[in-house]
């Protein structure tokens, strides 16, 4: 009992709680979100839309190779002038998001093959959308490593708000599609950026330190390895159903997936909480002390989770409707395979930032995927859309396995690695 008074009263939890309000109105109106279009596009034209939303996500999600990763493993240590790091990865980052947009420029024009069903419009939105969430997601890392949560749930309510409110005027003028609704993601995400990090964006300097860039590069390229991994991870699934099976198998699983949305905010959330911590732990004592409070936290979260399990089919059926009760024991089987996932929150984080050893996340996520990629490409044709769910189960428990037993190694081997 004493254990878990301490728990409530921690840090984390503040911390977490802080993110919460943001990752809390991120679900709620991302929900919302879904649901509308869900029910407005119908599974076939919902099927591409979320194809489309995972081609974005992947872009954006690669864009970032590491940086923010860098930066949250940096600042928290205070080797290096604030200004001198925020600077440099700023200018690092905008060249890779030229290089995104070269690639959605490219895309565009073979939209028919990429994404089938699309338009060539849809596309070069979604490059926009890629490039904001960019920036949004430089603006997080900075806010991450310097604790500053508020400023992190900030620039998810701003982004969630306006978003709907966009997207509910067009669905009362009934001009909701899927570009429309790309299109008022892209306003909402620049909007949220300018309001939460415009300040900090005008105090940016054309400047990069040398040192402070191989040190990034260092750091962050097996991280970049790693992000290459677990962005297909998150949405290859979804491409490939598209590719594979039918728009509509695509659909029924977004719909599932959309639904656990809540449950991938609260990994962000926490995992943007326990980041920092880590990378600024320097005995085996702090780590064994925090791991052993965030075991039984997730614990709790877990059983949440499988509550939902239970009520999968009343929760489905009042938010999407009958079309969409296929995707009932999609959702059910997802969210299992969530768990394995969520415990690596304890693992993952203290090998990358406490060990310094990105190079092991790297190695067992680009297992991970291959094992994602391999089992959905053979099980696809005969499974449709439980063939990913099959997938996630099966690479997100090896994952935590193989983490947890390297984290373990560490731990008894009685020291911190090289902290620089």
């Amino acid at each position: 009992m004493q254990k878990i008074l301490s728990l409530l009263k921690s840090q984390t939890i503040k911390d977490t709680l802080v993110i919460g309000i943001g990752l809390g109105a991120t679900a709620v109106i991302g929900f919302i979100y879904t649901v509308i279009l869900a029910r407005v596009l119908g599974p076939n034209s919902f099927g591409v839309y979320s194809a489309i939303s995972a081609l974005a996500t992947i872009v954006y999600s690669l864009g970032d190779l590491g940086i923010t990763a860098a930066i949250i493993n940096m600042l928290p240590k205070k080797i290096h002038p604030r200004s001198a790091v925020i600077n440099t990865s700023f200018w690092l980052q905008s060249i890779i998001i030229v290089v995104a947009i070269a690639f959605f420029l490219f895309v565009s024009i073979f939209n028919k093959f990429v994404i089938p069903g699309s338009l060539s419009t849809d596309l070069l939105l979604a490059g926009a959308l890629a490039v904001n969430y960019l920036f949004i997601g430089f603006a997080q890392g900075v806010f991450t490593a310097e604790r500053k949560f508020w400023s992190y749930s900030a620039s998810q309510v701003v982004d969630s708000g306006i978003k709907i409110a966009i997207v509910f005027a067009i669905f009362k003028l009934n001009r909701l599609t899927i570009g429309t609704a790309i299109a008022a993601n892209v306003l909402s995400t620049f909007l949220a950026l300018l309001i939460t990090f415009g300040s900090e964006l005008m105090r940016i300097k054309l400047t990069i330190s040398r040192n402070i860039y191989q040190e990034i590069i260092k750091f962050s390229k097996w991280i970049a390895v790693s992000r290459l991994f677990s962005v297909f991870i998150s949405r290859i699934d979804i491409v490939l159903l598209n590719l594979l099976a039918t728009s509509y198998a695509t659909g029924i699983f977004s719909a599932a997936s959309r639904v656990t949305l809540l449950f991938a905010l609260m990994v962000s959330g926490l995992g943007s909480v326990v980041n920092s911590r880590f990378s600024a732990f320097d005995t085996k004592e702090k780590v064994v002390s925090y791991v052993k409070k965030l075991m039984l936290f997730i614990s709790g979260i877990s059983v949440l989770m499988l509550t939902c399990v239970i009520l999968a089919a009343p929760i489905i059926g009042l938010v999407y409707g009958p079309e969409y009760l296929e995707a009932v024991p999609v959702f059910q089987g997802m969210t299992v395979a969530m768990i394995p996932f969520l415990f690596s929150l304890v693992t993952t984080p203290a090998i990358i930032y406490t060990y310094n050893r990105p190079d092991f996340y790297a190695f067992i996520v680009g297992l991970q995927v291959t094992l994602i990629i391999a089992l959905d490409i053979a099980l696809i044709p005969r499974y449709t859309y439980f063939a990913p769910v099959i997938a996630l189960g099966v690479a997100n428990t090896l994952v935590f396995i193989i983490s947890g037993l390297k984290l373990k190694s560490f731990i008894n081997g009685n020291k911190i690695l090289d902290r620089g």
